[in-house]
């Protein structure tokens, strides 16, 4: 009877014991730490992508324009520049265009 008894005050191996205050203060600070970490990789890598359009942007733009433009209009990536700028302005010149990349690449 005596190990009837020893058997039936421990609990059942089946039954899973739950965590302690620690353990689950530990668990949360865990998660808070790995969501703090990914929020700022996402925003890294968004800024990084914005720098990436605002600095590539331009050379594109001179290099379509040199490719689609007529043979003669332009002499050089230079004059390109130098028309698109006197034509149209520096910010509108040179970053026609550029809210399309700049929505791709945003998270």
């Amino acid at each position: 009877m005596s190990s009837s008894s020893s058997s039936s005050s421990s609990p059942p191996s089946s039954i899973p014991s739950l965590p302690s205050k620690d353990e689950v203060k530990e668990e949360v600070v865990a998660a808070t730490k790995s969501t703090v970490s990914s929020f700022r990789s996402l925003a890294a890598g968004g800024v990084g992508g914005v720098c990436a359009v605002i600095v590539g942007h331009p050379f594109d733009l001179v290099k379509v324009r040199l490719q689609t433009a007529e043979k003669g209009v332009y002499s050089s990536a230079l004059d390109v520049v130098r028309k698109t700028v006197a034509r149209e302005g520096l910010a509108r010149g040179l970053y026609a265009g550029v809210s399309a990349p700049l929505v791709g690449v945003t998270p």
